[in-house]
């Protein structure tokens, strides 16, 4: 009886232990990566991932047919010298801010910043009064 039950645990261990593949690399580019999302009251704004290859900017799909198209091009050197600055200007590898405009009625971009097997997530509302963070929120509202 116990070498039955021994075996229906270790089965049922194994079979969600088992990882299915989904077809997608968890190789990640060297070097930094970023993905900005900005979230208003209702719904994703945009979506923008940049790395050292390239930056894809995503609208969310709409029925309206004004939407902006989606874009992809290469990321330049200036970029990622800029972003790389913001991050060490602000220490956002370590901040943890965490705001929320779109609670009421406002837009905020989720900031999430991947660099060296490090991972920090922030939240900053994109339109501010205060100043701060203005450069950076101007850089993202460029892209």
């Amino acid at each position: 009886m116990k070498k039955t039950i021994y075996l229906f645990v270790l089965s049922i261990f194994l079979f969600l232990g088992c990882k299915k593949s989904d077809d997608k690399s968890d190789i990640e580019p060297d070097g930094l990566k970023i993905e900005i999302k900005g979230i208003s009251g209702w719904g994703d704004v945009v979506n923008v991932i940049i790395d050292k290859n390239k930056t894809e900017i995503r609208y969310p799909k709409s029925l309206v047919p004004e939407a902006k198209a989606d874009k992809t091009y290469k990321t330049s050197e200036t970029t990622l010298k800029q972003l790389s600055a913001y991050i060490d200007t602000y220490k956002l590898m370590d901040a943890k801010i965490q705001e929320c405009a779109r609670c009421v009625d406002g837009t905020d971009y989720v900031i999430t910043i991947k660099y060296e097997g490090r991972e920090n997530t922030v939240t900053i509302a994109a339109h501010r009064t205060d100043g701060k963070y203005a450069d950076l929120l101007d850089f993202i509202d460029k892209l």
